[in-house]
């Protein structure tokens, strides 16, 4: 199993093998701490007040939310200072692991700026600590669309630090979604609109690590090694605590690709040493994921799986999906490795449970239709902005309010005169996609009953041939094997029901992931080959690009792939199974076993086999048999 990186940056979580400390996290915080005892008026501590929580990034949650207290009793209530303050205090809950508390928080401060029309930088920044609650708490689509509300306000005023926050939350969000070429290109965005603005280099910590992380996660080693070297330079100099530790398991993972083990292991203590620093748990539960991997990875499996199994209790107090996902993923590592099968199948089944739940939340489907209507947004606001500049021009050359007057009245009439012409074209392309859609579905119901009778083959057939063989064979004979053959028959009938859940799960999802299928059939293959101890079979995976498919299609697939690998077993006589699995741009699926193989001219025979064809034909794949 791939080794995952710590992707999620500025989260929080309950403390957890940290020792209290007193003394300073970074010289600057020391520096300005000691500005702030020698204020000597309201103002001055004031602003020493708002430098330190500016650090929040290299604070502990207590500190934070320490200096928040003494900040609310110097600003008015009716300030900024005393919003910002708030907003502070939002980091300082998720810091703490109060992830609810902290989202509520955001959003009634989100919905006071926008009555109040306060959508300026404090505005802005409420909005991006926001956002960042949202990916922590495993809501990437709600985040995307937070921060595409985000470039909605700061595009305009041209609000520097605004849009390079939205373009890293963008690219962020996208990465916890694993769709690493979209985060790579709103990362880009961000690194480019930070290369032009040298006031805003210092924020360019987080965008660099995340962008190592995305290369590393598609196997660019170079361009990741490169960037994740920024990142940590940038980090020392800057005394962004957070991000240096997170670059440091970043290249940690990195350094296990390279099989540098020794490099690894020293950033991943580093990494640690920096936590205890901060006071900042969540992503102890990164480390203790990756660490735990690590582990797996060097035959330590009972550490590693003592470490997995008290990071999923931290997880699941907090309700983090995303962290479960990679802690079981973990902890089925540290099974597989070891040999527990029974423990690893479990595994298996609680991450496709949480990859299920988390991809509801997340549809992709949804992402793109937020990032459309941006662009239409963006579009729209241009020419808005075209117009409001053409109208003033008119209105400036012919220097008379009639003119001006008349000149509006037109613009209106043909808006108008545009806006019927458009709803017309709209209604007739309505009605044609509708006639459209009645033929098409003529059309799938009669090739959804061929479909189904061959499902019916391919899932059910074969078991319920063995139970009426079992049933014929009880018939027959009579004596002390009666109890093998009924728990043979209770076999059977259990194998149909999770054929039937099988085909449920499929077709209750709009779209299914490649991942998800592979998840899927790995399972399917620990539970049949226990019946075959004497064949050894190798599962491989080689998944860069995550690819989408519908629900008919990817049962297509499951049911092809089952058919084959029960010829396999069944008729091939073979001591060796070999399943490989790969996606990028296209995708590929192999089975190959070393049995005695069989005639070309036998091909065509069998309606297992002309299922395949007709479900391969059906869905515009090809089928080789070698």
């Amino acid at each position: 199993m791939r080794y995952h990186l710590v992707k999620l940056f500025f989260t929080c979580v309950f403390l957890f093998f940290l020792k209290p400390f007193s003394f300073a996290q970074t010289n600057r915080l020391d520096i300005l701490r000691k500005v702030f005892n020698n204020a000597r008026s309201t103002e001055e501590k004031k602003q020493a007040v708002l430098s330190i929580c500016d650090q929040f990034t290299s604070l502990s949650a207590d500190s934070l939310q320490r200096y928040v207290e003494i900040g609310q009793q110097l600003f008015s209530k009716e300030s900024k200072g005393y919003l910002q303050m708030l907003n502070y205090l939002s980091i300082s809950l998720y810091k703490a692991g109060k992830i609810t508390e902290g989202l509520a928080l955001g959003d009634s401060l989100i919905q006071h700026a926008v009555d109040t029309k306060n959508i300026d930088s404090v505005g802005l920044e409420i909005m991006s600590i926001h956002c960042g609650g949202l990916v922590r708490n495993g809501q990437s689509k709600e985040a995307i669309q937070q921060a595409f509300n985000m470039l909605q306000y700061a595009e305009p005023v041209k609000d520097s630090l605004g849009i390079v926050k939205a373009y890293t939350l963008l690219g962020w969000a996208n990465m916890e979604l694993e769709q690493y070429p979209t985060a790579i290109k709103w990362l880009n965005k961000a690194t480019l609109y930070c290369q032009k603005n040298p006031g805003l280099i210092s924020k360019a910590c987080v965008v660099y690590a995340n962008n190592a992380s995305s290369y590393n996660n598609i196997g660019k080693a170079d361009s990741a090694f490169y960037f994740i070297q920024l990142a940590l330079d940038c980090s020392r100099q800057n005394e962004n605590l957070v991000c240096l530790a997170n670059s440091l398991n970043i290249r940690a993972d990195m350094f296990i690709n390279k099989k540098d083990y020794a490099g690894a292991e020293k950033d991943m203590k580093e990494a640690l040493d920096v936590r205890q620093l901060i006071g900042e748990p969540i992503m102890i539960i990164s480390d203790m994921a990756q660490l735990s991997m690590f582990y797996a990875s060097t035959g330590q499996t009972v550490k590693g799986i003592d470490l997995a199994k008290k990071g999923i209790g931290l997880a699941q107090n907090i309700n983090n999906i995303n962290k479960l996902i990679f802690l079981y993923s973990a902890l089925g590592e540290n099974y597989h490795k070891s040999n527990q099968l029974d423990e690893y199948n479990a595994t298996l089944k609680n991450i496709i449970r949480l990859k299920d739940s988390l991809y509801k939340k997340n549809s992709s489907d949804a992402i793109a239709e937020m990032e459309a209507k941006y662009n239409l947004q963006k579009q729209q606001n241009i020419i808005i902005t075209q117009n409001y500049a053409l109208t003033r021009s008119r209105y400036l050359s012919i220097g008379s309010s009639l003119l001006f007057l008349l000149g509006l009245l037109l613009i209106w009439a043909l808006y108008r005169n545009y806006r019927l012409s458009q709803k017309r074209k709209m209604e007739f392309a309505v009605a044609e996609q509708k006639l459209l859609s009645n033929k098409a579905v003529e059309l799938a119901r009669e090739s959804e009953r061929k479909r189904i009778a061959a499902d019916l083959h391919d899932n059910l057939g074969s078991y319920a041939a063995a139970i009426t063989a079992n049933v014929k064979y009880l018939r027959e004979k009579q004596g002390t094997e009666d109890d093998v053959i009924m728990a043979q028959l209770d076999t059977n009938a259990q194998s149909m029901v999770t054929q039937l859940s099988d085909t449920i799960w499929v077709l209750k999802n709009e779209y299914l992931p490649f991942t998800g299928l592979a998840d899927r059939f790995k399972l399917w293959m620990l539970k049949l080959m226990q019946n075959y101890p004497h064949i050894k079979y190798n599962y491989n995976e080689n998944i860069v690009k995550d690819i989408e498919f519908t629900p008919g299609r990817i049962l297509h697939i499951f049911l092809m792939l089952k058919e084959c690998v029960n010829n396999a077993v069944k008729h091939s006589n073979c001591t060796e199974l070999k399943i490989d699995f790969f996606s990028n741009d296209t995708w590929r699926i192999g089975i190959e076993d070393n049995g005695r193989g069989f005639e070309s001219t036998y091909i065509s025979k069998g309606s297992g086999i002309d299922n395949i064809k007709n479900r391969a034909s059906e869905s515009g794949w090809i089928v080789e048999w070698q």
